[in-house]
């Protein structure tokens, strides 16, 4: 059995408390007292039962001895009456061989009698007489008054005990509660007050009506609700101040992100216009070629010295370079549409169905040539029929942001590398994956690179947003997970696990 703390037993109001501990400590101290009197009394009624026990074996003595020495059978009676009373019930003499010789008062059982169960007998040797034994005197004794003195003493005590205790537990119930606890409610109810204030003008001082330790204690709380209202109305402008603040940094935020976005789709331009530039270029040199072509054939004929082995040459010449005009506007065709539906994406958040390694090869090939300019290697390796339910935008930005960052941060500018962009099935989700064999990331900044506004680029182009919008993009509408590992001076992986379906879709 577990016994409860004391705090578990006494009562959940103060004064109540307070009533408690006066009337258990007046107890125990009347409790101590009435056991010192209790014990006094019966030290000195013992003290007097012996005292009153002498005085009559110095009553008794010689009167007996006398007596019974000359058989004066009428002075012994009266000698032993005269001490009847009191605590003495009866008396009894008995010679030397034990006979009786007389008795007054109650009979002795020696008599033949009885006494009360409270009663006992005491027994004192008759002074001899010239050296003549003469006998006994036998005395029935009760401690009967004594023990009512005993108790009178103790109901006293416990009357006394009783009546200070009510005394004072009326005197803490109500003079305590008048003194102290009304005038700590009266405060406890202007904190009160004072804490529900929203606007320091609504706080109000409270009176100061005692110079006394409560007057005292007035003066704090007065103090302490000022200060509350100056501390309200600097809050309340600092929180003003921050939401402004706020609002600006997230209109600022914004901003960055729109830029960063823009940044993007303008390196996807420029990667198809770079790309652009060869179809293009073929197609011109090709058509230059094919005029100077005709040209000669229309004199030829013209002058009528056009053979049969020069007309096959020169439709020979047409005819590739009709092919090789053909295969160039069909690249410029493709590299169009793939822009097109990467400006889509990138500028749009739309959901749609789509194969996970062509929409990678896609993205990859309008920043190829970015990387062309390095000695960084891309390799691809993309595992097909990944079919996708999701927002190919923010995964391509994503992407791009990766592979981007890779190349700026993991790299020197003349120091050879691979960056390897890889995606496979891992159980019911896509796992991506952009590694370096680069420089590494220190591992105090590892913890940080997710942070918006942290580069190491700072002044060079950095914005320290690109792996941020990442971040957010992947935990975001792609509603994936997206995890780093960098070992300084090895490489850098970062991994991407999206579901097939994204967050929010119909097929979720």
């Amino acid at each position: 059995m577990r016994f409860s703390p004391l705090r578990d037993w006494l009562p959940r109001s103060a004064k109540a408390t307070l009533a408690v501990i006066a009337l258990v400590a007046s107890t125990l101290l009347m409790g101590v007292f009435a056991a010192g009197s209790y014990w006094m009394t019966e030290q000195r009624l013992t003290a007097q039962r012996a005292e009153l026990w002498a005085k009559m074996q110095r009553h008794l003595g010689q009167p007996v001895a006398q007596s019974m020495w000359n058989f004066d059978m009428k002075g012994l009676n009266a000698v032993l009456g005269s001490e009847l009373g009191g605590s003495v019930l009866g008396l009894a003499v008995v010679d030397e061989a034990g006979k009786l010789v007389t008795q007054v008062g109650q009979t002795l059982p020696v008599a033949g009698g009885v006494l009360p169960a409270d009663a006992e007998v005491l027994s004192m040797d008759i002074p001899p007489v010239d050296g003549n034994p003469l006998g006994r005197v036998l005395v029935g004794w009760s401690d009967a008054s004594l023990r009512e003195a005993l108790n009178a003493t103790l109901w006293l005590a416990l009357a006394q005990l009783v009546g200070v205790s009510l005394v004072l537990l009326a005197v803490v119930w109500v003079g305590v509660d008048r003194l102290i606890f009304k005038r700590v409610h009266q405060l406890q109810q202007a904190l009160d007050h004072a804490a529900g204030r929203e606007q320091a003008a609504d706080i109000v001082a409270l009176p100061e009506t005692a110079n006394d330790e409560f007057g005292a204690i007035t003066c704090s709380i007065n103090a302490i609700t000022e200060r509350l209202g100056d501390e309200l109305e600097a809050g309340r402008a600092s929180e003003e101040e921050a939401r402004a603040a706020l609002a600006n940094m997230e209109s600022a935020q914004e901003g960055l992100v729109r830029a960063e976005k823009m940044a993007a789709l303008g390196r996807l331009v420029a990667g198809v216009a770079h790309e652009l530039n060869t179809p293009i270029g073929n197609i011109m040199m090709v058509a230059s070629t094919q005029q100077e072509v005709v040209h000669k054939l229309s004199e030829s004929v013209a002058s009528g010295g056009l053979t049969r082995n020069a007309l096959i040459s020169l439709v020979g010449q047409i005819d590739e370079g009709s092919g090789l005009m053909l295969s160039s506007a069909r690249r410029a065709a493709e590299l169009i549409q793939n822009f097109k539906q990467v400006a889509v994406d990138q500028t749009t958040d739309q959901l749609r169905d789509f194969e996970l390694d062509r929409q990678i090869a896609e993205m990859l090939s309008v920043i190829a040539h970015v990387l062309s300019k390095t000695p960084i290697k891309l390799v691809q390796q993309l595992e097909p029929g990944i079919a996708m339910h999701s927002y190919p935008g923010p995964l391509g930005q994503v992407l791009t942001n990766l592979v981007m960052n890779a190349a700026k941060h993991g790299f020197n500018d003349t120091q050879p590398g691979t960056i390897t962009v890889t995606c496979m099935r891992q159980g019911d989700m896509a796992c991506i994956t952009v590694t370096d064999n680069g420089v590494g990331i220190p591992p105090e900044n590892v913890g940080k690179i997710f942070d918006p506004f942290f580069t190491t680029k700072l002044g060079q182009g950095g914005t320290g947003l690109g792996l941020h919008i990442s971040h957010n993009m992947v935990y975001g509408p792609l509603g994936g997970r997206m995890t780093v590992m960098s070992t300084p001076a090895v490489g850098t992986a970062f991994t991407l696990l999206l579901p097939f379906s994204a967050p929010g879709s119909d097929r979720q």
